[in-house]
């Protein structure tokens, strides 16, 4: 009778779980309603389209999902998301594929015509090891300027587009800062926690070849590069120490972690943060 309880009491508990990252939406007429006079903060250029690759959930918020635009290259990279953000990119007019990966990599084919404004949604899911899956929904115009206006932008990379951040996520992850290169071998490292241990950095000492030491902070926000040019989850790497690395970095002003929706790092400030991190062998 206790194990029968137990079963019953344990599918909501469940169900609870997996739906506590999604937000409840408003109905289709409520959504139109408040985006009748919404201006989205891009338009096309002309003879151009451009996409808005949105991700309103927050399950898995410190995953980060990286978009690439008609294929895997790290040269083909647009950006990336994490929980509760959005990014936006410039199309030329024809067939395009765009991607997005996670543990796993999604994708989705979208015909472009000059003008258009086409939404994608990233949706991600519970992953088989580490990280988040994910998968690509195309969304209605009245869908897609809902979540742009309920959400904060992510890092844009894209090299034709380099300054399309907002001030907010410029301010977090140090663009308007000069930028710094260091390069050197990793002699020491160790994970660093935020308050209440629920959030990780990784505190990092590099040697130069004179001899200098310094510390640096790779973040949630950081990038991390393999010798082949691939981005790699800096979680799931060991045996740092020895290797050779080159860092952009940036003086860190928030107490994020790189997790703009935390507030429990503030000793960090002050420190250097890892913008990109780039392994040379």
């Amino acid at each position: 009778m206790i194990k029968n309880w137990a079963i019953k009491l344990s599918i909501p508990f469940f169900v609870l779980f997996v739906v506590s990252g999604c937000a409840s939406l408003p109905l289709p007429e409520e959504m139109k309603a408040q985006v009748a006079t919404y201006q989205l903060p891009k338009f096309p250029e002309d003879g151009e389209a451009i996409v808005y690759i949105v991700r309103p959930s927050s399950s898995y918020k410190v995953s980060m999902l990286n978009v690439f635009l008609d294929n895997q290259d790290t040269k083909s990279e647009m950006g990336s998301t994490l929980g509760r953000q959005y990014i936006y990119f410039s199309l030329t007019p024809g067939e395009h594929k765009l991607l997005s990966k996670g543990e796993n990599w999604a994708e989705t084919n979208v015909f472009a015509k000059a003008g258009d404004v086409i939404f994608i949604q990233q949706e991600p899911a519970m992953p088989i090891l580490r990280g988040a899956r994910n998968k690509l929904l195309k969304l209605n115009d009245y869908e897609g300027k809902y979540h742009v206006k309920t959400l904060t932008m992510g890092t844009t990379i894209n090299r034709n587009q380099p300054n399309v951040q907002t001030r907010e996520v410029q301010a977090r992850i140090g663009q308007n800062a000069k930028a710094n290169t260091y390069t050197g071998s990793v002699t020491a490292g160790r994970f660093a926690k935020g308050i209440g241990f629920s959030n990780m950095n990784y505190k990092l000492e590099v040697t130069a070849d004179n001899g200098d030491k310094t510390t640096f902070y790779i973040r949630s926000d950081s990038r991390v590069i393999d010798v082949n040019g691939n981005q790699i989850d800096w979680k799931t790497l060991s045996g740092f120490k020895g290797r050779k690395v080159e860092i952009e970095y940036f003086t860190i002003t928030d107490a994020t972690g790189g997790d703009p929706s935390r507030n429990d790092f503030a000793y960090e400030i002050g420190q250097k943060g890892v913008r990109l991190l780039r392994f040379l062998d």
